[in-house]
């Protein structure tokens, strides 16, 4: 995960199902563990590099190997 220490909680991509769609998304955690939110939209890979957008893809293929989770609206 990636720390988001000003915010006194962490980040990751994870995959979410939404109307019977997989898309992935951006999730927040609480120090502890537990989901604090996410995002209201599907995310996409992208960078001002090529070498950030492979770091990122492989943020993205990192969640294709953790459970899914059910978005909420």
């Amino acid at each position: 995960m990636t720390t988001a220490s000003e915010y006194g909680m962490t980040w990751e991509y994870r995959v979410m199902t939404r109307n019977d769609e997989l898309a992935i998304y951006e999730v927040y955690y609480y120090e502890d563990g537990r989901v604090r939110g996410y995002s209201a939209n599907p995310t996409f890979p992208a960078g001002a590099t090529i070498a950030d957008l492979q770091t990122n893809c492989d943020l993205y293929l990192a969640a294709l190997a953790k459970p899914v989770l059910e978005h909420r609206d």
